[in-house]
C-alpha cells in the first residue's frame, strides 16, 4: 500500500495574521451564540475558529496549511510545527476532539446539547490561547 501524500496549500508566511483574525473572528461569534443559547452555532463557529488558528500555525511556521478534506491530516500538519513538545501534543488532542464534532454540528439530524457544547468551547479557549502564545 503507499502512503498518500496530506494535501496543503502554499501560503506567504506574512498571511499567518489573516488566518488568526478569522479565528478570533469566528471565536466571537461563538461568544455570541452561547448568549443566546444556540448551541449548535457556537459549537460549528468553535470549530471553524480552531481550523482557522490551527492555519495561522501552519501558514506561520511552515509557509503552508492543510488542504484537504481529512481534518486528521490537518492535525497531523500541525503536530510537524513542534515535534515532540507535550504542550503541542496536548493541544493537538484539543483539536482533534474539536474537531470531531464537526459533522455532528454542521450535517447530522440532530442539534447539539449545551454540555457537548460547553466542552467544545472550553478545548476552544484553550487551543486558541496555545495559539496566540506561539504567534508574534
Amino acid at each position: 500500500m503507499i502512503a498518500r501524500k496530506s494535501k496543503t496549500r502554499d501560503v506567504n508566511k506574512c498571511n499567518y495574521s489573516n488566518y488568526l483574525k478569522r479565528a478570533e473572528e469566528c471565536f466571537r461569534a461563538t461568544q455570541n451564540s452561547i448568549d443566546k443559547s444556540d448551541w449548535t452555532a457556537a459549537t460549528i463557529n468553535a470549530v471553524h475558529a480552531c481550523i482557522a488558528g490551527c492555519d495561522a500555525v501552519c501558514v506561520y511556521y511552515l509557509g503552508k496549511r492543510h488542504a484537504g478534506e481529512s481534518h486528521g491530516e490537518a492535525v497531523k500538519l500541525f503536530r510537524t510545527v513542534k515535534p515532540g513538545n507535550k504542550e503541542m501534543d496536548t493541544n493537538a488532542g484539543r483539536l482533534t476532539r474539536i474537531l470531531s464534532i464537526k459533522n455532528i454540528a454542521e450535517y447530522e439530524d440532530r442539534l447539539i446539547y449545551e454540555s457537548e457544547s460547553g466542552k467544545i468551547l472550553k478545548d476552544t479557549d484553550r487551543f486558541l490561547a496555545f495559539v496566540k502564545k506561539l504567534l508574534p
